[in-house]
């Protein structure tokens, strides 16, 4: 008896731990594709949908007392925290490391340019390709800086190599 009464709160409490997930994806996919919320009002529309999901699993629960409603609305909601939390973390890390390198020809001279040489190139393999490719090239961030660096110490983000000239922009999400 006293197991089968652990099991019932444990499968309860899991419930409500999966009410405070499922609010957060749910109120994303709902807000930002249905309703195309974006920033605090998306974030208000989690925050209902929590309301809503936990008021059914109060529901279903057939549980009344204020203690257990107190119990299960801490655990959805520390779920729901900590879920918000991984998100903007994640977030945190795609943007930092959302860094890129373009390297568009140019047609006419620019006023100030610097001469980059083979050698020179060869140590920033990102600005190589870009230019060499013409294409967007996405770096880790140190190249990134460490690129940057380099072209502010010679003077200029117009460079001539190997008889073209090209302006060199660096991207960030």
């Amino acid at each position: 008896m006293k197991n089968s009464i652990k099991k019932e709160k444990r499968r309860i409490y899991l419930l409500f731990s999966m009410l405070g997930i499922m609010s957060f994806f749910l109120g994303i996919f709902l807000g930002e594709n249905i309703l195309g919320l974006a920033g605090p009002s998306e974030i208000c529309f989690i925050l209902l949908t929590f309301s809503v999901l936990f008021a059914i699993g109060l529901y279903i629960s057939k549980r009344r007392s204020p203690g257990f409603a107190l119990k299960a609305f801490t655990i959805s909601f520390i779920t729901l925290f900590l879920i918000f939390c991984a998100f903007f973390m994640w977030g945190a890390h795609e943007h930092y490391h959302a860094k890129g390198i373009t390297a568009h020809k140019l047609q006419n001279t620019p006023d100030e340019f610097v001469d980059i040489t083979e050698d020179e190139l060869d140590e920033f393999p990102a600005l190589k390709e870009a230019i060499i490719s013409q294409e967007p090239v996405k770096v880790h961030p140190d190249e990134w800086m460490r690129t940057i660096d380099f072209l502010n110490e010679k003077g200029s983000w117009f460079i001539r190599f190997n008889g073209e000239y090209y302006e060199i922009l660096f991207i960030t999400a």
